[in-house]
């Protein structure tokens, strides 16, 4: 078994028998791992055990199996707990979705260490003064463009050709539709003009320079519907994250 070292956001957490976890991390240069963790429950159980929180961000030592997807995790340090998310409701709430919404759309083994960077990213983001909507929203656009699975906004994703007049957002074709397509899928919908230049934006920009743009009412709520729907039909299951936001924002 070969040793190696790394950092991660934990994604999930499952007690195993009395005494082990499972844990499922996002790791920087091994992308999803899962890996048990023994002696952290009952009565003899090990200190430390913030670094076993949903999202925290942990320094990993950990023995690759090559017969099992399950790896050995030796030793967990805690590196941020990200204590101001932890604080409000609201964005634990967003944080727990985005770790969710990330161990959802992943497998184990794949690597993108530009995906480990952006959840990083956004939960520093988060642990500030942002709206923890608006860091979802940048988070589910740029994780969709890391893992290209971003609509199509520039040219129709039914004809191929370059969008210059009104059109459509259709899942079918999985993003916009000119005018000349749009009897191809009845339950393409309208989109603002904003949203289309939020999500282009949000696309083309470092992490740094979309963590300040900001977003008028009606293009949020919008590009929020619009997402959802999109990421819903990707990954064909609803995320239990979603109704604990939905019950919270009531």
């Amino acid at each position: 078994m070969a040793i190696q070292k790394s950092e991660g956001i934990l994604l999930r957490r499952q007690d195993l028998r009395e005494t082990s976890i499972i844990l499922t991390f996002y790791t920087k240069g091994f992308g999803k791992i899962k890996g048990i963790v023994r002696g952290v429950r009952g009565p003899r159980a090990q200190s430390g055990l913030s670094a076993f929180e949903i999202f925290a961000h942990d320094g990993l030592v950990f023995y690759d199996r090559k017969k099992s997807e399950i790896c050995t995790i030796s030793q967990c340090d805690l590196i941020d707990f990200f204590g101001p998310i932890r604080g409000s409701l609201e964005k634990l709430a967003y944080a727990a979705y985005i770790a969710e919404l990330l161990d959802s759309v992943t497998g184990l083994g794949d690597v993108n260490d530009g995906i480990f960077d952006l959840v990083l990213d956004s939960l520093r983001l988060m642990s500030g003064d942002a709206s923890p909507k608006r860091v979802a929203r940048i988070f589910e656009i740029k994780l969709l463009h890391l893992m290209g699975l971003m609509p199509t906004m520039d040219f129709c994703a039914g004809c191929g050709n370059k969008i210059e007049q009104a059109s459509r957002f259709s899942l079918r074709h999985g993003g916009l539709i000119c005018k000349a397509c749009m009897a191809s899928d009845a339950q393409a919908t309208a989109i603002l003009p904003g949203t289309i230049r939020f999500i282009e934006h949000i696309r083309s920009s470092s992490f740094d320079r979309a963590a300040m743009v900001k977003v008028a009412m009606p293009v949020g709520k919008e590009l929020e519907r619009l997402l959802r729907r999109f990421l819903d039909y990707h990954i064909e299951r609803r995320l239990r994250t979603l109704e604990f936001i939905k019950e919270i924002e009531k």
